[in-house]
């Protein structure tokens, strides 16, 4: 007669042989349905494996939540597999931050590279390149500044993005012409650009036929100058020339009150109103420029921007003529400001029109070829979208990767040990 015990062990045997049938039906189930009933694989963090994985399996549908934007190499990879056949859609974990950041080459003697960079969620960004940290953020935003040497590629990174660019041209750099009377101005304006390192042509009037010349003189034309600075009324019968070296690309800088001559009236971006006294002995204060005198622009065309404004009025601005640019600087004498400011007038005077120069000086980009090992990923964010679409609704089931291979090996498992102990549980009660 069976004891109680045995008719348990025989009651846990078929509940353990029929768990193994129903493991094995699921998995024949699993097997054979049909692909649009498959469940979605969701890979998330480092997703290279499932990549991998999807790589050489069926298509089918893949979603992928991010912990940040991911960089070029997974979008591309995720994009090809898109265009295989996969239903691939993304989502974060939280919110991805969006920026941009471009490097190119600046209008400068010195070669330096002007980098913008825009970050639009608020959160801390670091800048550097490869030979460590150039500046901070706090709370990102806007921010422009110039570098004179850049090791590799420079990079923009928060807590969920890195964005990557490198500056793949550089630029030509002509001779730029001065213009003025025989005098300080002319002399130190010069010296300035000259010390700056702008390789300078110059016509000094020293009398109505006479002229002291320095360096390429001829015709003025893009081919020959990066830009014109006219200091007074002696370059009044060059207007011609001027006006059809802006529309071709030229950048022409008018000082003092050189727009007020009706012949220079055309191409300036504004009229000069009377002009102002400087205030005595502020060029040798922290505010320099306050001590020279000034031409102040009393109206702007509409497309003019003001570059510099002193007591609200702008005093330098520049508009963009057919394909150059043309400048106004009421500023009339600032020879004084290097001569009677404090000891870093000069260097100053030498930084302040050299921005003037590079604001409107004609630089043709040539292209050069970006090291293979220097990563460009320069909007991040924005590639992310156009490679696989707007992220999908965040849905709260797919918090955590699931691997649907890892629920065949658990099925099959549970088939192999409920055989298993059924089995050893027959054989210690002797049965077959």
């Amino acid at each position: 007669m069976r004891s109680r015990a045995d008719g348990a062990r025989l009651v846990i045997e078929w509940v353990l042989r029929g768990l193994a049938l129903a493991a094995m039906a699921a998995l024949l189930w699993r097997a054979v349905r049909p692909s649009g009933s498959q469940t979605t694989e969701v890979a998330r963090g480092d997703v290279t494996a499932a990549l991998a994985r999807w790589t050489v399996s069926a298509p089918g549908a893949r979603r992928v939540v991010f912990d940040a934007t991911p960089d070029s190499r997974t979008r591309g990879w995720l994009r090809a597999l898109a265009h295989a056949g996969d239903a691939v859609r993304w989502s974060s974990s939280r919110a991805l931050g969006t920026a941009a950041i471009v490097a190119e080459p600046a209008a400068d003697p010195n070669a330096s590279t002007t980098v913008r960079l825009v970050s639009a969620t608020g959160e801390p960004v670091s800048v550097g390149d490869a030979a460590g940290l150039i500046d901070t953020m706090p709370r990102g935003g806007v921010a422009a500044f110039e570098l004179a040497t850049v090791e590799g590629a420079l990079r923009a990174s928060g807590s969920t993005f890195t964005a990557a660019t490198s500056s793949r041209d550089s630029v030509v750099l002509r001779p730029v012409l001065v213009v003025g009377s025989a005098g300080w101005e002319t002399k130190f304006t010069v010296a300035a650009l000259e010390e700056r390192g702008w390789r300078v042509a110059a016509r000094a009037r020293v009398a109505p036929s006479v002229e002291v010349t320095q360096g390429p003189l001829g015709t003025i034309d893009t081919a020959r100058y990066a830009a014109v600075i006219v200091l007074d009324s002696s370059g009044a019968s060059l207007a011609p020339e001027l006006t059809r070296y802006a529309r071709s690309g030229g950048g022409v800088i008018l000082a003092g009150g050189t727009a007020r001559l009706g012949t220079m009236a055309s191409i300036a971006p504004g009229t000069l109103a009377r002009r102002v006294a400087g205030i005595a002995g502020a060029v040798a204060s922290a505010t320099p420029r306050a001590g020279l005198g000034a031409f102040p622009i009393a109206a702007l065309r509409p497309d003019a921007v003001v570059l510099e404004a002193r007591d609200g009025k702008p005093v330098v601005a520049a508009w963009r003529m057919n394909a150059g640019r043309v400048l106004v600087s009421g500023y009339d004498e600032t020879w004084r400001w290097r001569m009677a400011g404090g000891d870093a007038a000069a260097s100053a005077h030498r930084e302040w029109w050299s921005r003037l120069v590079a604001a409107v000086a004609y630089a043709p980009l040539v292209a050069r070829t970006v090291p293979a090992n220097v990563a460009v990923d320069e909007m991040p964010f924005a590639s992310l979208i156009d490679a696989l679409g707007p992220a999908a609704p965040t849905d709260a089931r797919l918090t955590r990767s699931v691997d649907p291979h890892v629920v065949d090996r658990l099925l099959f498992a549970l088939v192999v040990m409920s055989l298993l102990i059924e089995w050893t549980s027959r054989r210690l009660r002797g049965a077959r």
